[in-house]
């Protein structure tokens, strides 16, 4: 199925509401990772980025086996997000044994997980490399023109929000911000962890529930996720707030 005009403008508009708010970085990078993996075609999505001395964090990922994936690649410090990040160039590496020829110690995993190809762009902010954006699928074959073009627009888009907080806030505090992001994706997935247990379901689901409350209850993300971890993890039997 072809890119769609309109689903992009919606994505880009559901991004940009964030920006405007000057919101959580966190929930933009939810946000992008999923419009991502449903604009393009893409299995699993992942966003990594810089945290402000040369090393790269994971920040988002549309599923927890994505997430295994992108730590992996930092653990082993081999993989695209880590060859796009150090060029500052897109990669496009469509089959399992290009995968294997480039980097045979990712493709290990990746293969177990059912990852055939993948397109890997990177965020550049004034020709400064600040992450990268991966695109999984379990197909093997290159994405096409329309695909690329659109997986670059997201990218920049992405980069463009990073740029905003600049603007917005001293580099110090912009660090800051950043560095609460990360930590806050920590703290997201011990609350994962802790209503996946406790009510039986998949941590993709759990993540569902969390969202959902802050959205309704237009509250951060990580403010959410730390009153589930003080509450159901310290064993209160209060009914949970999600």
């Amino acid at each position: 199925m072809p890119v769609r005009a309109d689903a992009v403008a919606a994505a880009v508009n559901d991004v940009a509401q964030v920006l405007a708010a000057h919101g959580d970085p966190l929930d933009l990078a939810h946000r992008l990772v999923h419009h991502c993996q449903d604009l393009l075609r893409a299995d699993s999505v992942g966003l990594l980025l810089d945290d402000g001395t040369g090393s790269l964090h994971l920040l988002a990922a549309s599923s927890s086996e994505t997430r295994v994936v992108e730590l992996y690649q930092l653990q082993q410090d081999e993989g695209p997000c880590l060859d796009a990040y150090r060029s500052g160039r897109t990669v496009d590496v469509t089959s399992r044994a290009a995968l294997r020829e480039r980097w045979p110690r990712f493709a290990v995993l990746a293969e177990r997980e059912g990852i055939s190809s993948v397109h890997t762009v990177p965020l550049l902010v004034g020709g400064r490399v600040v992450g990268a954006l991966n695109l999984f699928r379990r197909e093997e074959g290159g994405f096409e023109a329309v695909e690329r073009d659109v997986a670059q627009a997201m990218a920049s888009f992405g980069a463009v929000g990073i740029t905003q907080l600049e603007h917005v806030a001293e580099s110090s505090r912009v660090r800051a911000q950043l560095q609460e992001a990360l930590d806050s994706r920590v703290l997201l997935e011990q609350a994962k962890g802790v209503l996946a247990e406790r009510h039986g379901v998949h941590p993709d689901d759990a993540f569902a529930r969390l969202r959902g409350e802050a959205r309704a209850s237009r509250r951060r993300l990580r403010d959410v996720a730390q009153e589930v971890v003080d509450r159901l993890g310290a064993g209160d039997d209060t009914p949970a707030p999600v």
